[in-house]
């Protein structure tokens, strides 16, 4: 049951990143890289004041061979945090969503198999079934997103599947991610004098520190806690109930339209999921 409840609590954080973001920049409230620089910086500050900072740990980052792990989650988490943002520019809540956990699902699978995980036919086939859902939605037509955005988006999934496979052992969760956060301000703050902090609106500032604290810093720690239990390819399918929610809320809070393209991806995905789920009670 605690892991049910923490496990969603974890997928509603991803999924309310998205709504954040994509209201961030409909409105053009603030632009990608002092969202993502404030997201960062805020979701370091409150994971700074839950677990402090040590002087060990200063020294230890110094020498990457001692901490490949910890260097692996910082790099992915800034990769994943500054493509999300540039794709959101031009994409819809449920349509970016969509394209990035149904890329990280791809990925993680992949690694599952590369690491030895036993797969059935039906695992294989509800795979397979929730990858026809994301070609579905790429397909060329008026409810197709733009190439580029995708592409971008796709880099973001491919940067959040190297977070979850860094966390995937994770013993000390809150620690490893308020550490993945610190160390992603190495390349971050030398950016902040480059950022024209004029165009960022207050609203602009309060969704992006909403999406680094509550939505990233918090939502990120309950997902290592329960990474452990979950193992990479059930991580891997229960994210995909994300671009469901992340497209709801869209609708909810931003009046975005639903597609027949999105209604067939989304239940594509849904029944994938269901499929491979159930496979591993079989």
């Amino acid at each position: 049951m605690r892991l049910f409840v923490f496990t969603t609590l974890a997928l509603f954080a991803f999924a309310a990143n998205s709504l954040l973001s994509r209201m961030a920049f409909v409105e053009n409230a603030i632009e990608p890289l002092p969202f993502t620089l404030i997201r960062i910086m805020s979701g370091a500050l409150l994971l700074a004041l839950l677990v402090r900072p040590r002087v060990s740990e200063m020294k230890r980052m110094i020498d990457m061979s001692l901490n490949k792990t910890n260097w692996l989650s910082a790099i992915s988490l800034s990769i994943y945090a500054f493509a999300f943002s540039w794709a959101y520019v031009g994409m819809d809540t449920g349509m970016g969503a969509l394209i990035l956990f149904a890329t990280i699902q791809i990925v993680l699978n992949i690694v599952a198999q590369l690491l030895g995980a036993k797969t059935n036919a039906l695992t294989l086939l509800g795979i397979m079934i929730a990858f026809m859902g994301l070609i579905v939605l790429l397909l060329p037509g008026q409810s197709a997103p733009d190439f580029d955005r995708a592409a971008i988006m796709m880099i973001a999934g491919l940067a959040w599947a190297g977070f979850v496979f860094a966390g995937r052992n994770s013993q000390q969760p809150l620690n490893d991610v308020a550490i993945a956060f610190r160390w992603s301000l190495v390349w971050c703050v030398p950016l902040i004098f480059f950022v024209d902090w004029q165009g960022s609106s207050i609203k602009g500032i309060v969704l992006a520190v909403l999406s680094g604290t509550l939505a990233s810093g918090l939502g990120y720690a309950l997902w290592y806690k329960v990474l452990p239990q979950l193992g990479l390819q059930n991580a891997a399918q229960a994210q995909l109930v994300v671009p469901v929610l992340a497209l709801i809320m869209g609708v909810v809070f931003l009046s975005e339209q639903l597609s027949f393209t999105l209604l067939l991806a989304c239940s594509l995905i849904l029944i994938g999921i269901t499929l491979a789920i159930r496979s591993k009670k079989v």
